[in-house]
C-alpha cells in the first residue's frame, strides 16, 4: 500500500436517511424526491434495506436478483443525477440464498461493484428479543474496493463495523474512504455508532460515510437511530444528521488525508506480516 497517494479533487456526498417502510414504491419515490439535482453531487450513498424494511417474510418477497427493476432503478437515478451512486443495500436473491447486498453505480448508470454483508448482525433487545439475521439471510465472503473518481474506497454494510479487521484490510490496500450504510438500532447507536465511526476512521486513517435509517420497523417495531454521518480522517464529525428522515450534504477534502497521515504515519508503519485478521 503507498499512503501517500491522495485524490487530487474534493469528494461531494449526499447521504440519504430514509425511515422506510414495507411499500416500495413509496419508500423509493421519497428517495427520488430528496435527491439533489443532477450535477450538485459526486456520490449518493442511500442506507441499507433502503427500499423496504419489514420482517423476514417481506424480505423473502421482495428479494430479486441483481439484474432485477430495483437494481435497474438504482441505475437510473445514477443516470439523471450524473453521480456515483451507492445503494446502501438490496434484498439480493441468489441461487443459494439471499444476501444483503450493497450495489453501487457509476454516473453512466453501469454497476460497478457489489457487496454481500459479511457480518450478520445478532442481539439480545432491551425487551427479551433476539435479532439473528442468519435465520435469513447469508454472509457475503469477500471485501470489496471500489475506485470513485480517484477515492478508493472499501464497502461494508452497518454490523460490520464491529469488526475492525475488515477495515484494516482496506487501509492496506490504499483506501481513503470507508462507507457504511446502515440500519442501526436505537439501543447499540445511541451508544456505540458515533464511536465506532469514528475510531475506523482514526485507525485507519480514512474518511467514513454512513448512511443510516431512522425511525421503527413498522413489522417488527424495532427503531431505528439515525444520525447518518460523515467523519474525517482524524476522527472529526464532519456531518451528522439527527433522528428524522433527510438528505444530509458534506464535502470530502483530501487535504485532511494528506495532513492526518504526515502527522502520525501510522499506516506506513502497519506489520501486514503478522495475521491478525482472518479477511483475505
Amino acid at each position: 500500500m503507498n499512503s501517500s497517494v491522495i485524490p487530487d479533487r474534493p469528494l461531494r456526498m449526499a447521504l440519504v436517511q430514509n425511515n422506510a417502510g414495507r411499500a416500495s414504491r413509496a419508500n423509493l419515490d421519497w428517495i427520488e424526491s430528496m435527491l439533489p439535482p443532477a450535477g450538485a453531487c459526486d456520490l449518493i450513498a442511500l442506507p441499507e434495506v433502503c427500499a423496504m424494511r419489514g420482517g423476514d417474510d417481506d424480505y423473502r418477497a421482495i428479494a430479486e436478483p441483481l439484474d432485477g427493476p430495483l437494481a435497474a432503478w438504482f441505475a437510473a437515478q445514477a443516470r439523471t443525477r450524473r453521480a456515483w451512486l451507492l445503494a446502501g443495500s438490496m434484498v439480493e436473491r441468489s441461487d443459494d440464498g439471499i444476501y444483503n447486498t450493497a450495489l453501487l453505480f457509476d454516473p453512466a448508470g453501469a454497476r460497478v461493484a457489489s457487496y454481500r454483508k459479511l457480518h450478520l448482525f445478532e442481539a439480545r433487545l432491551d425487551d427479551g428479543r433476539t435479532i439473528r439475521e442468519s435465520d435469513l439471510w447469508r454472509a457475503g465472503d469477500q471485501p470489496v474496493m471500489a475506485v470513485i473518481a480517484g477515492w478508493r474506497c472499501g464497502l461494508s454494510i452497518c454490523y460490520d463495523l464491529r469488526f475492525p479487521e475488515l477495515y484494516r484490510h482496506y487501509a492496506e490496500q490504499g483506501a481513503h474512504l470507508l462507507c457504511v450504510p446502515s440500519n442501526f438500532t436505537q439501543r447499540t447507536g445511541r451508544d456505540h455508532w458515533e464511536v465506532l465511526l469514528r475510531a475506523r476512521a482514526i485507525e485507519n486513517q480514512a474518511f467514513v460515510a454512513a448512511p443510516a435509517q431512522c425511525g421503527a420497523n413498522p413489522v417488527t417495531g424495532v427503531e431505528s437511530y439515525g444520525h447518518s454521518a460523515a467523519i474525517g480522517p482524524w476522527g472529526e464529525l464532519l456531518a451528522m444528521a439527527g433522528d428524522t428522515a433527510g438528505v444530509t450534504l458534506v464535502t470530502l477534502d483530501p487535504a485532511l488525508l494528506k495532513i492526518t497521515r504526515a502527522r502520525v504515519p501510522a499506516l506506513k508503519q502497519l506489520n501486514i506480516q503478522q495475521p491478525t485478521r482472518n479477511i483475505q
